[in-house]
């Protein structure tokens, strides 16, 4: 997590990444195994654990994370971003972006469900008290607010 434990990382992170702009959203997000294709092809049309996101203006820009070690229990600091995994997916191809409870007994755990026009579904999930990285909370406060299910 060394890549991207704090706001002055990210920041370069995605500026390298030609994602930048006047409004930006940096959060980590895992992918929700439970709701996500599964299989040989669920694991490569979504080769990731989670994903570093910031969302601009212009649409959302990722970057695949997962693990370089295995483990029983998945925590955010044992990601890693995956070399040459930065992906852009502009407002025109973004055909829904949702965000609701994951459960009715769990409204600390949100999932967050990215539809695009070209048919794939990036099934998400976030913790709302998670104090790292330390730029988390803020920004995710932000990108619930926007895309909450009413």
């Amino acid at each position: 997590m060394e890549e991207f434990d704090t706001l002055e990382k990210v920041k370069e992170l995605f500026k390298n990444a030609g994602c930048e702009g006047t409004e930006n959203c940096y959060f980590l997000a895992l992918k929700d195994n439970a709701r996500a294709k599964s299989g040989l092809v669920g694991g490569m049309e979504y080769p990731y654990w989670g994903l570093l996101i910031n969302e601009t203006e212009n649409g959302l820009g990722m970057f695949y994370l997962n693990l370089d070690k295995f483990t029983l229990k998945l925590k955010l600091e044992d990601l890693k971003i995956m070399p040459n995994s930065y992906f852009f997916i502009p407002n025109e191809n973004i055909k829904k972006i949702t965000v609701k409870n994951y459960s009715i007994f769990n409204t600390k755990t949100k999932s967050i469900t990215i539809k695009t026009n070209d048919g794939k579904t990036h099934h998400l999930s976030v913790r709302l008290d998670q104090n790292v990285p330390p730029y988390q909370n803020d920004n995710l406060t932000k990108f619930i607010a926007k895309y909450s299910k009413q």
